[in-house]
């Protein structure tokens, strides 16, 4: 490798790695409305997030398939960077992986709430349709139509 290829795969690395790192907190703001939403009441407003969310991750995707050659020979790459270049990476790739981290920790919390309030949901219409058995019994014995504690004698 050339000087200057050292220094194009160096800026290229540096700059990628930042707007990763730019992508991610970007992820994390909305991590934190989705929870933010989810401990409240308006499904409109989360499905907007969660597109937002998914539009985020298709850019960082694509910005991932730029890195992945790098990756594939970090090895002759990172050997080729200067250390000050070296030392930024690092610090971008130690952000990105804590970042993730917190993104994931947050998601997982906010799967479990939303799978605790299905439940409870679904609890909830299982005691309707209970109730509404116990009704259609009555109703098909007639026992509704026949209270035996009516006061037939006052009127």
């Amino acid at each position: 490798m050339t000087g200057s290829q050292t220094t194009d795969i160096g800026g290229k690395l540096i700059e990628l790695l930042t707007q990763q790192s730019l992508l991610y907190r970007q992820l994390q703001e909305l991590a934190q409305k989705q929870t933010d939403l989810v401990n409240g009441s308006d499904p409109e407003m989360l499905l907007k997030i969660l597109a937002a969310r998914q539009r985020l991750i298709d850019r960082l995707a694509a910005v991932d398939r730029q890195l992945q050659p790098i990756r594939d020979d970090w090895t002759t790459v990172s050997q080729s960077l200067s250390p000050s270049q070296r030392h930024e990476a690092q610090h971008l790739i130690d952000s990105v992986q804590q970042t993730l981290g917190e993104i994931l920790a947050r998601d997982e919390k906010d799967f479990n709430t939303l799978n605790s309030q299905k439940q409870k949901v679904s609890g909830e219409i299982r005691n309707v349709a209970a109730g509404k058995r116990v009704n259609q019994a009555y109703a098909q014995n007639g026992t509704a139509a026949k209270n035996r504690f009516v006061d037939t004698k006052s009127e």
